[in-house]
């Protein structure tokens, strides 16, 4: 009889706990695919701007300009530029590359695009899903802004090489 009273007792107590965690576990996940401003703060690498003989380079290239401006507002924890379909945002690489003005074509800027490029549609890509872990997004943030201070880096060596006189030593025999 004892039993019998003790295993009523334990269904009794066991039925009128309610899940409450289903509850916290939604609010937390649907807090968890919002990308803030303080969440891209806390991605480390480091940001170069462009120095005043690239920016003067580069001052007519207005595709370049349009993505510098969005790469500012995904700073921010805005990511609309890369909600749109994805022929969108190959038009916009293209027109990217075709822009590019002839002083700023080399092989080591030609391969930061190209990097570039890829973490732009990786980013597009996973921005598009419904169901991405903020882990996985907050990750291919920080390739995108990797991808692009490497290629401002690479404009910015190109003109510092150029602006370098180096004069070779003669030789006197």
């Amino acid at each position: 009889m004892k039993q019998l009273l003790l295993v009523a007792i334990l269904i009794f107590m066991g039925c009128k706990s309610e899940p409450k965690t289903d509850e916290i576990t939604a609010e937390n996940q649907e807090e968890s695919y919002v990308i803030t401003a303080e969440d891209i703060a806390k991605l480390d690498y480091t940001d170069y701007i462009l120095s005043p003989d690239s920016h003067q380079a580069i001052l007519d290239w207005q595709k370049f300009q349009d993505l510098q401006a969005q790469i500012e507002l995904v700073k921010t924890g805005d990511l609309s530029f890369f909600k749109v379909e994805k022929k969108i945002m190959e038009e916009f690489i293209v027109e990217l590359k075709i822009q590019q003005p002839p002083n700023v074509i080399t092989p080591a800027i030609r391969s930061r695009m190209t990097v570039l490029e890829t973490s732009i549609l990786r980013l597009q890509d996973l921005v598009n899903l419904d169901n991405i872990k903020k882990k996985d997004l907050l990750e291919s943030i920080k390739e995108l802004l990797v991808a692009n201070v490497n290629l401002i880096l690479q404009i910015n060596k190109k003109f510092e090489k150029e602006a370098q006189q180096i004069e070779l030593p003669v030789k006197t025999n």
